[in-house]
């Protein structure tokens, strides 16, 4: 099917918005797809009474801005600092490290800037948001840009945050 014959929308639960959604969709009769922000291509939803988000949250919008949308990877991606825990944080040490998520359909994957300069999957974005963990590490939302610059002076290297 060409774009043309696409409805698309935007996934937008609370705490985001329709300039940074959580989601992107489209639809053709009744047949749902979905970004994946995983391997950044369209799948098929199969079971869309299962999978589908709710309609309230789903948001039209044009071909043209899901197309914005799509060709921008980076409006998907939170990164944090990762400090060894909020006692370090509050002395200030710098962070460790970088970690980022990406929240897809199909899996929420959260990853580390490890020792090697190689992105690895890593808890610690999980231990930080659920309460169940006795000594989470302490993170600190920063953009795509200060994550780049963090990891240039952390690490020495420059392109780490490209997806």
């Amino acid at each position: 099917m060409s774009d043309q014959t696409y409805t698309y929308f935007v996934e937008v639960p609370e705490g985001y918005t329709p300039e940074r959604p959580d989601g992107l969709w489209r639809r053709a009769g009744d047949e749902w797809q979905y970004l994946s922000l995983l391997d950044w291509q369209w799948h098929r939803v199969e079971n869309a009474a299962e999978f589908l988000p709710a309609q309230d949250v789903l948001q039209p919008v044009t071909a043209e801005r899901a197309a914005e949308l799509q060709a921008d990877r980076q409006l998907w991606v939170r990164y944090w600092a990762r400090y060894t825990d909020e006692a370090a944080w509050r002395d200030g040490e710098r962070p460790t490290t970088v970690v980022r998520r990406r929240r897809s359909p199909e899996r929420i994957y959260d990853e580390a800037f490890k020792i090697r300069n190689v992105w690895g999957p890593t808890p610690a974005v999980f231990e930080f948001f659920d309460p169940r963990p006795s000594n989470p590490p302490h993170l600190v939302e920063i953009s795509a840009d200060e994550a780049e610059q963090l990891l240039q002076e952390l690490r020495g290297v420059t392109g780490a945050t490209e997806l």
